[in-house]
């Protein structure tokens, strides 16, 4: 059984406001200055990214290695938190 860390039950639990983009689970320092650099600076910019690509997991994790360099994991992490804030909030 998956758990899911604090970072991802603090993103899921309420609206992005002005979450940075790091803020998202399986994007820590690194990869948040990486999504920044591209013009991603914050988590609502990234979720808009998810919703442009049709909420894909696929291409939106393609999208995520090319802008941020984000491995397997970091992009299954980011994207499951999304999903799943998507799914709340929208």
């Amino acid at each position: 059984m998956a758990t899911t860390t604090k970072k991802h039950a603090d993103l899921v639990s309420e609206p992005l406001g002005r979450k940075r983009s790091d803020a998202l689970p399986g994007i820590g320092n690194v990869l948040g200055e990486r999504l920044v650099t591209n013009g991603f600076e914050k988590a609502s910019m990234v979720v808009g990214q998810y919703m442009v690509l049709g909420k894909d997991e696929v291409r939106f994790n393609r999208w995520l290695h090319d802008t941020s360099g984000a491995n397997n994991k970091q992009q299954y992490d980011c994207h499951k938190a999304i999903k799943e804030w998507t799914d709340s909030y929208m």
